[in-house]
């Protein structure tokens, strides 16, 4: 594994649906994701909030940033 295929978390997102939709914007950006926890988010038990991790190679990490940035703004 070479030093930038490793993967950061950018934000962890409180639903599935937005982050779905942070990862749509990401994609549109050429920025490839994964999403982290996202079963446990959908399923989530008794009001247990797991969370939808976002990850990205840490060399986009800084354009991930300024996205979810624009992205809170609207």
């Amino acid at each position: 594994m070479e030093e930038n295929d490793k993967t950061v978390v950018l934000t962890t997102c409180k639903n599935v649906m937005h982050a779905h939709i942070l990862q749509g914007a990401l994609e549109n950006e050429g920025i490839p994701s994964i999403l982290q926890n996202e079963l446990s988010a959908s399923v989530a038990l008794q009001g247990i909030d797991f969370g939808v991790q976002i990850l990205v190679f840490e060399k986009d990490l800084d354009r991930a940033k300024v996205i979810l940035e624009n992205d809170e703004r609207e």
